[in-house]
């Protein structure tokens, strides 16, 4: 009875490591090839990223990278593929518990594919209890004796392959993140300050380094269309999304009236345009301006900026209830 059991159980590990677990990487890697935007990037990545400076475009590539090599150890190798899927699960699960408590709304596991983190997170765990169940009922090695040399070998050629199409096919640009980048794409209208820079691949905005700057100094203001700050007295500059309600909520409660300062609204659209499904903006008084398609706009709306005779003296992404640096 316990060898037929082990044997179920043997089945069941072999059919989630090398089956399963493999194709729901393998999904997910292609959708993130083809879409080719750090945009798909975990928000508790992204943030953890900015922080310390790396390149988004590079985790990007490297995360597709190691998911594809990982899937050809588990489908090559029998004896690694338990450890490779319960080694891939167990990392994401912080990552996905990361996002969970920002508030994320998609996981960017299947790139323009939204799909709730709390999903992911279940899915994950589930697979990743099957696996640890099954591999407590049968003998196996956590590194087995031998490994078949032609095997290794054809494991090799596809991590190879794996991250060269990862840093090939799925490349990403440049982007900024407080300073300039470079990447061949289009300029924005010059909103003062001189010509705008170049459009970059993604923008994560780094609004500590803002402060102190005066606003028509700033790239970010070169890459505003439409109206700009006069750089007169106290100013407001107010970075939204048109399907954002969390945005919708603060221009109700304090820019609906009149307003005791001006406000500057600045739309941010997605890479490929703005949505369908806006919402109406309840303030009259407010100049208009946006900002260019064609770039992954990191800003996790809305975003607030105080301005004193051009300078900036508070920026950050704000709490629609109580903005930080509204000081009415």
């Amino acid at each position: 009875m316990q060898r037929a059991d082990e044997q179920k159980a043997g089945k069941l590990l072999g059919i989630m490591s090398r089956v399963v677990v493999p194709l729901w990487l393998l999904a997910g890697a292609l959708s993130k090839l083809v879409e080719a935007s750090p945009a798909s990037l975990p928000v508790a990545l992204i943030r953890w990223a900015g922080a310390v400076g790396i390149d988004l475009g590079f985790i990007h590539s490297f995360g597709i990278g190691v998911e594809l090599a990982a899937v050809g150890i588990m489908v090559l190798l029998p004896g690694l593929a338990p450890l490779a899927a319960v080694a891939m699960l167990t990392v994401f699960l912080p990552v996905l518990v990361g996002d969970l408590v920002l508030g994320a709304s998609s996981c960017g596991c299947f790139g323009s594919v939204s799909v709730h983190p709390a999903i992911t997170l279940v899915v994950d765990a589930t697979l990743l209890a099957g696996l640890v169940l099954a591999i407590r009922r049968v003998r196996w090695r956590l590194v087995p004796a031998t490994l078949p040399g032609a095997r290794v070998a054809a494991t090799l050629v596809w991590g190879a392959a794996a991250f060269a199409v990862a840093f090939g096919w799925g490349a990403v640009g440049a982007g900024v993140n407080g300073a300039p980048a470079h990447e061949p794409g289009s300029s924005a209208s010059t909103v003062g300050g001189g010509p705008a820079p170049a459009l970059p691949e993604y923008y994560l905005p780094d609004y500590s380094s803002w402060i102190g700057k005066r606003w028509d100094e700033l790239d970010m203001a070169r890459w505003v269309r439409g109206a700009a700050p006069s750089g007169k007295g106290v100013e407001y500059v107010v970075f939204y999304r048109k399907d954002c309600e969390h945005c919708h909520t603060l221009f109700e409660m304090w820019f609906a009236g009149e307003l005791p300062d001006p406000v500057l609204l600045v739309a941010v659209p997605e890479r490929s345009g703005f949505p369908q499904n806006a919402f109406p903006v309840p303030c009259g008084e407010c100049a208009r301006a946006e900002l260019p398609a064609g770039c992954d706009w990191f800003f996790q709306t809305p975003a607030m900026v105080r301005l004193e005779d051009g300078v900036v003296v508070c920026a950050a992404e704000v709490d629609p209830a109580a903005p930080e640096c509204l000081q009415w």
